[in-house]
């Protein structure tokens, strides 16, 4: 398998950030909104999120959302994965990696139900908010 760059994408947390500490980690949840500049699919993304704090620090993102494309088309995204902190960073930031998966009904988009997608995302504070943004990547078989 090889990865081929398709395009960026960007998320910020906006309606709400609660994090909920527990004793073996924590719990947040959040409401994002963002866009996706990728080749056969750019538009505005919205998603939320529920992501499990490990007692190790490490966030494992459990994203569920829609993109509506320029042209009103909507498909469905998941986006799963890890976010660890940069420990070198200086203003401090996250690193997240993430597989992002993609499904419609709409011929024009019909070719991304068949794409698993990683992304390379760095998480940094946004104003008062925090948000990712990062390079999308295609996964593409080669078997």
């Amino acid at each position: 398998m090889r990865l081929e760059k398709v395009g960026q994408i960007e998320l910020v947390y906006t309606e709400t950030d609660d994090e909920i500490p527990f004793a073996e980690g924590g719990l947040v949840y959040g409401i994002l909104t963002g866009k996706v500049d990728a080749r056969g699919l750019q538009g505005t993304l919205h998603a939320t999120n529920l992501a499990r704090q490990r007692p190790d620090e490490a966030f494992t993102p459990t994203l569920r959302g829609v993109v509506t494309t320029t042209t009103g088309a909507k498909a469905y995204f998941t986006m799963d994965g890890i976010s660890v902190r940069d420990p070198a960073a200086q203003p401090p930031r996250r690193i997240v990696t993430v597989g992002l998966t993609f499904w419609s009904p709409n011929p024009v988009l019909k070719a991304w139900n068949d794409i698993y997608a990683v992304a390379e995302l760095v998480g940094r504070a946004v104003g008062d908010s925090w948000g990712v943004a990062g390079p999308l990547y295609r996964c593409v078989t080669e078997i």
